[in-house]
C-alpha cells in the first residue's frame, strides 16, 4: 500500500525560515550542529520520533479538516466581514484586565531596526561586492539585530494565537493563513518503572539493556503493551504559517504615506 502524502513542514527550530518534506525537515535539523537543532533541545528523540509524530499529527488534522471542509468558505467569509469588529471588542476584552497593557503591547523594536537598515541601505547604495568589511559588518550586525526583535515581536503575536485559536484550525488573513496544532514528545520513564513493565509484558529487559527509547518502543509494539506504562507523554501546541500572500503585502506597501514609499522605492 503506497504511503499518503504528506504536507512540507517547517523546520521546528524557532526562527528558522528552513521547510520542505518531513523527512527532509528531519534531515536538516539533524545535519545542523548548534543547540537550537538539537533534538533534545526539540523534544524528540530523534529524526524517527519527530517524523512519526509530525506524520501522526497530519493524519489526525486531515481527519478532522475532511469532517470540517464544507464550512470551511462560510467560515472564512464571516471571519473577514467581522474582522474589525473581532479586533475591536478582544482588545477591549483586554485592556480592561488589570496590568493587560504591560503584558499584551507588542515590542515595536523591530520597526525602529527596520528603518534605521533601510537608512543605511540607501545611504550605502552600492552592491554588496563593493562595500568594504566595514560597511559590511555595519549591514550584517543591523540585519541580526533585526532579525531578533522581528522574531521577538512574532513570538509575542504567536502566544496570543495559541490562547486564542483551537486546536488544527487554519486562520485566514489579508496576508497569509496559519495553523494551531498539537504535537506530542515523549521520553522514557525511569529504569526501575520500565523494567518492571518489561517484565511484566514478557518482555527480557536484555533485550533493550540500554533502554533505548527507539529500542524499547518496537518492544512495546510487538508485545501490545500500552506505551504509557513505559513512556511519559507531554502535549504541546504551536501556530504555524500555512501560507503567504505576496500581491496583498504589496498592496498595503502601495498605501504606504507617499514620503515611506519614496524611501523604499530608492533602495
Amino acid at each position: 500500500m503506497d504511503e499518503p502524502e504528506y504536507d512540507p513542514i517547517e523546520c521546528p527550530t524557532e526562527g528558522c525560515a528552513y521547510e520542505d518534506a518531513i523527512r527532509s525537515v528531519a534531515a536538516h535539523v539533524s545535519g545542523t550542529h548548534d543547540e537550537r537543532h538539537s533534538w533534545e533541545q526539540l523534544e524528540y528523540r530523534g529524526a524517527r520520533d519527530f517524523v512519526m509524530a509530525e506524520k501522526r499529527r497530519q493524519s489526525r488534522a486531515d481527519a478532522s479538516g475532511a469532517a470540517s471542509e464544507a464550512t470551511t468558505s462560510d467560515e472564512a467569509a464571516a471571519r473577514s466581514e467581522n474582522d474589525s469588529d473581532a479586533r475591536a471588542e478582544s482588545g477591549a476584552d483586554t485592556m480592561g484586565e488589570a496590568g493587560a497593557d504591560a503584558v499584551n503591547e507588542l515590542d515595536r523594536s523591530f520597526v525602529e531596526d527596520a528603518l534605521v537598515v533601510a537608512e543605511l541601505v540607501e545611504r550605502y547604495d552600492t552592491p554588496l561586492g563593493e562595500l568594504d568589511p566595514f560597511r559590511l559588518v555595519n549591514l550584517y550586525a543591523l540585519l541580526s539585530e533585526l532579525k531578533g526583535s522581528a522574531d521577538a515581536a512574532r513570538v509575542q503575536v504567536r502566544d496570543a494565537l495559541l490562547e486564542r485559536v483551537q486546536d488544527d484550525r487554519e486562520v485566514a488573513s489579508d496576508f497569509g493563513t496559519a495553523r494551531r496544532y498539537s504535537y506530542t514528545t515523549s521520553r522514557l520513564r525511569d529504569e526501575e518503572t520500565v523494567t518492571a513493565a518489561l517484565e511484566g509484558a514478557g518482555i527480557d529487559p536484555e533485550s533493550v539493556r540500554s533502554l533505548d527509547a527507539e529500542k524499547v518502543e518496537a518492544a512495546v509494539e510487538e508485545a501490545d503493551l500500552d506505551p504509557e506504562a513505559v513512556f511519559e507523554f507531554e502535549e504541546g501546541h504551536r501556530i504555524r504559517r500555512t501560507s503567504a500572500d505576496a500581491e496583498r503585502r504589496r498592496a498595503a506597501f502601495e498605501e504606504l504615506r507617499p514620503q515611506v514609499r519614496a524611501l523604499l522605492d530608492r533602495l
